[in-house]
């Protein structure tokens, strides 16, 4: 697995659903979506996140990285615009 240092965490984007339960199409994702992600690690130096809280990273500054064929994304814990508290509300 990877291990982040400092304040880095290595987070996952939570794909969004493309198709409802009744079966219809949705359209792709919009360029200014918000899109979250969950935390799989932590740094030892990160204080405000825990692993597997849902976050808002602010993704233009997350660093891209391919680990067994899984993306995964590098956050600094500056970049980390907001926790969901209740991740059934912010759906």
């Amino acid at each position: 697995m990877l291990k982040p240092i400092k304040k880095n965490m290595i987070v996952k984007l939570i794909e969004k659903e493309t198709v409802t339960k009744g079966g219809i199409v949705l359209a792709g994702p919009d360029a200014q979506e918000a899109s979250r992600g969950t935390v799989l690690a932590i740094g030892s130096e990160v204080e405000l996140v825990k692993v597997g809280e849902v976050i808002l990273p602010n993704w233009q500054k997350a660093q891209h990285t391919k680990f067994e064929l899984e993306d995964f994304f590098v956050v600094h814990e500056d970049d980390v615009v907001l926790v969901f508290e209740d991740d059934e509300t912010s759906a």
